[in-house]
């Protein structure tokens, strides 16, 4: 069996980093109010953040097949897709890059530390509970990894008694089950999910992936579980254990002719944590936890890459008559197993001339709110081991009119720490320990309303990044070089006219590198999606969806061999509800069958439909 030099493993990384209508209620003069947006341990007040929530009903309601699917949908997000089920997605938040978007699940930091991203594509839809997507610098309340925003999962479990299961079958073999608890017995709670998944897509590239393409299929497999129990003991302490992990096997061309290559990815992690109020207006959270991010290579290539982070969170928040303050500290350790080689004595040696990373951080932020203005403040200092302290800020300052007018400013500092393949690869590989990290300076500005039966929202933001880390191929090196600025208009809005309900959202931008003044890679300069519902007399619901992106560039100096058509997708759903507790769903995707590629030499998934029976009591 031969082992995969770094070159080719740091390769394949890059490539899965490189490629790794919501109910706009959210929008309504109502802002939501969320956990992550403002790290409110008991949040009672509205935040001026750019939010949207996804809840478990919303989820089913779309007709969305996948995670990312339901982002790009639901968010008003970019994707960048390595073909069908199981291959490596990136997300693009108002043109920020995969690795300058922070993914959470359950609160833990589960991606990978050596390409940076988290593998979206593996976390089932069966998993999840609700969804928390902030935009706009968050930094300064999580850190490294969140200049373009915060997007949380939160696993399946609720605190009412729940019991819940689906069955699916779709095109190319595509079968799903899933299954789940919740269950109430005085002062303790607990809650169990668990499901898999089976599908046979054709092969995720075409002919323009060269060396790369191969005809054959490219199967995918998935199985999660997850658990949360909880406990409240008679001092008014809440102690949870939560816990959750998916395991996924990934057929894909990996540039051996026919050969059919495979990678094994399992993310796993899990929380102990204690709450407290040890006052009416003061509480506190102390959380403990890790997380694995495991990736073995199979085939052509044989290596793996694991990152395991260990983190921990102490966090207060005191409510006065004068507002909101929280406060809190943080701790994140982060070791990374890469491959390794052996040398001509038949030694073996780690490729990384560093394999470990701690961060320690403290932050606060005030939140208040008096007549019609609201304002909210964040503050953080990072001292990154090797990387020395790094300090962000944000402030929003919002103004309500009437309900029909509210407007808000924003801005805020941010940076992304270099990755473990950025700074400790040997030399030979473009490691440079010398690099800084990449820093951002945000703004914007946000009007929105409601004016039965319309609500909406336009916000306008302009994102300047520096010291953006890109390999140099001249010095054989990942360097500090290039700025980029992002500038551009978000509309959403939600309308119930001619017995319908018409969701829609649209993304306007100008994503450029500052020195080149070319395009950004994989961005489109406008995309967006409409979503049309009906509720019919009885127990029937349909819908259709559209979702459509202009032209992008695979490569950073708009080399027209790389230029992606821009497309147009139509979806289209039917639910009938067949007993109180069960629910039948067609859905269809791709419907025209249009042929286009989520990435250079990667087709986009055709035409497909899926059938899910659901069942949920309580």
């Amino acid at each position: 069996m031969n082992k995969l030099p770094l070159a080719g493993l740091l390769g394949l990384a890059a490539l899965g980093a490189k490629a790794q209508g919501v109910p706009l209620k959210t929008f309504s003069f109502a802002e939501p109010i969320v956990v992550t947006a403002t790290r409110e341990l008991a949040p009672l007040t509205p935040t001026l953040r750019d939010t949207i929530v996804i809840t478990r009903e919303e989820l089913e309601d779309s007709g969305a097949l996948s995670l990312p699917e339901v982002l790009q949908r639901l968010g008003n997000v970019e994707l960048r897709s390595n073909g069908g089920a199981g291959q490596p997605v990136g997300i693009f938040v108002r043109g920020a890059s995969p690795t300058q978007t922070l993914v959470l699940i359950d609160g833990l930091r589960a991606g990978s530390a050596t390409a940076g991203t988290t593998a979206l594509e593996h976390i089932p839809l069966e998993l999840v509970e609700r969804i928390e997507i902030v935009k706009g610098p968050m930094s300064s309340l999580y850190g490294s990894d969140a200049m373009g925003g915060v997007i949380q999962v939160f696993t399946r479990g609720r605190d009412v008694p729940h019991l819940f299961g689906s069955a699916a079958y779709g095109s190319n073999n595509d079968r799903r089950l899933s299954a789940g608890v919740s269950t109430i017995d005085g002062n303790a709670s607990a809650s169990l999910s668990f499901g898999a998944r089976k599908v046979d897509p054709p092969s995720a590239t075409n002919a323009l992936a060269g060396f790369f393409f191969s005809s054959d299929r490219d199967p995918y497999e998935n199985a999660f579980v997850n658990a949360r129990a909880a406990y409240k003991l008679f001092t008014g302490e809440t102690v949870a254990l939560d816990a959750f992990a998916t395991r996924s096997t990934t057929h894909y061309d990996g540039g051996s002719g026919n050969q059919d290559d495979r990678n094994n990815e399992t993310v796993e992690g899990v929380k102990l944590s204690s709450s407290n109020n040890f006052t009416g207006a003061w509480s506190s959270k102390l959380a403990i936890g890790t997380a694995r991010d495991k990736l073995v290579y199979h085939g052509s290539f044989e290596g793996f890459f694991e990152t395991r982070q260990d983190q921990a969170s102490w966090i207060h928040e005191v409510k006065t008559q004068a507002g909101s303050v929280v406060a809190g500290y943080e701790e994140v350790h982060q070791q990374v197993k890469p491959a390794t080689t052996t040398d001509e004595s038949g030694a073996e040696f780690t490729e990384y001339t560093r394999d470990k990373r701690r961060t320690r951080s403290i932050f606060a932020s005030y939140n208040e709110g008096w007549q019609n203005n609201r304002l909210e403040a964040n503050v953080r200092r990072d001292d990154i081991q090797e990387l020395g302290g790094h300090n962000t800020g944000s402030v929003s300052y919002g103004y309500t009119w009437s309900p029909m007018l509210r407007f808000s400013l924003t801005g805020g500092r941010g940076f992304r720490a270099p990755t473990f393949n950025d700074l400790y690869a040997p030399a030979i590989f473009g490691g440079n320990p010398a690099l800084k990290p990449e820093r951002s300076k945000s703004k914007e500005i946000t009007l929105a309303g409601q004016l039965k039966p319309l609500d909406w929202r336009l916000t306008a933001f302009d994102t300047r990044y520096d010291d953006l880390i890109l390999y140099d191929a001249d010095v054989n090196q990942v360097v500090n070089v290039a700025s980029a600025r992002v500038r551009g208009v978000e509309a959403a809005i939600e309308l119930a006219w001619l017995g319908l309900t018409w969701r829609g959202n649209a993304t306007f931008q100008r994503p450029r590198d500052e020195v080149t003044g070319k395009r950004l890679p994989s961005r489109a300069e406008q995309f967006g999606s409409l979503d049309v519902s009906r509720d019919f007399a009885g127990a029937w619901n349909a819908g259709i969806h559209v979702t459509a992106s202009g032209a992008r560039y695979d490569s950073d100096d708009e080399d027209a061999a790389t230029r992606l058509a821009g497309y147009a997708v139509v979806d289209a759903r039917v639910r009938y509800r067949w007993q109180p507790h069960v629910t039948v769903e067609l859905s269809a995707t791709n419907l025209a069958d249009h042929r286009y590629q989520g990435a250079l030499g990667y087709d986009a998934p055709r035409r497909g439909v899926m059938l899910n029976v659901r069942f949920d009591a309580f």
